[in-house]
């Protein structure tokens, strides 16, 4: 937290630096209520008469020390104030206007962008688990013969039951190959063998439930950030590519 406090500061430094005399500190109640905001941002309630003066000696400090290191050249060639003024700026061009009704325009954004909201086909499954192949073969007959399910295949740090997993939560566990051997619909029969990354496997597809869009009224908070997001994001990229405009790009 302490960095953001120093980096804070140090920005506001440089606004000072570049809109005022080289030579001149002015320490006026802009500089006292910026620092006093960082401070409340950073403890949670305002500085005290002493600490605010503490706070201003140290700021005066500092912009002394920065301007004597802008005047060296230290800022040129520096990754990180080079990345901190890209940083800055960038703050500076999100900026956008206030919509009349907001709400419409995140209404819409919200069906133009379904696929981003929406829950994908998962499925329930259990499965038993073998080393060898041939055991397989050995597991289907013995349940066609009624034996318990649970009572067959070997020790593994596998579940017997997953419940609502997606294609990519099941790749992740047991491998491409068991995902594309699954059975296709739901029902009582065990299907195998299907190999994962692990060995192989009888399975029973429980259930598989269909591709679903959450309902807007359920979302709607994220749904207006992502809105709002959407429209910062549109004013740099116009605010890039303007700039952009201005240069000739050599690659060498």
């Amino acid at each position: 937290m302490l960095w953001f406090f120093i980096i804070g500061v140090l920005l506001f430094g440089a606004d000072s630096y570049f809109s005022g005399e080289p030579n001149q500190v002015v320490v006026d109640a802009r500089v006292r209520d910026h620092l006093d905001k960082l401070w409340q941002t950073q403890t949670g309630k305002p500085a005290t008469p002493r600490e605010l003066d503490s706070l201003v000696d140290n700021w005066i400090k500092e912009e002394i020390f920065f301007r004597e290191a802008i005047q060296l050249g230290l800022d040129r060639d520096d990754t990180i104030i080079r990345r901190r003024l890209v940083q800055k700026l960038g703050f500076l061009m999100e900026e956008v206007e206030e919509e009349t009704d907001e709400w419409l325009g995140a209404e819409k954004y919200y069906y133009e962008n379904l696929q981003y909201y929406s829950v994908p086909v998962r499925y329930s499954f259990s499965q038993i688990y073998f080393k060898e192949e041939a055991d397989v073969q050995l597991a289907k007959k013995q349940i066609s013969e009624g034996a318990h399910w649970r009572e067959l295949g070997e020790p593994s740090m596998l579940n017997e039951n997953y419940t609502a997993q997606d294609r990519r939560q099941i790749r992740a566990s047991f491998g491409e190959q068991f995902v594309s051997q699954m059975p296709k619909s739901a029902g009582d029969a065990w299907h195998g063998p299907v190999q994962s990354s692990f060995g192989f496997h009888l399975v029973k597809l429980d259930r598989v439930f269909k591709k679903e869009t959450t309902p807007l009224a359920y979302i709607e908070k994220r749904v207006l950030s992502d809105y709002r997001q959407s429209r910062k994001d549109a004013a740099m990229d116009g605010y890039y590519q303007g700039l952009l405009e201005k240069y000739e790009i050599v690659r060498d």
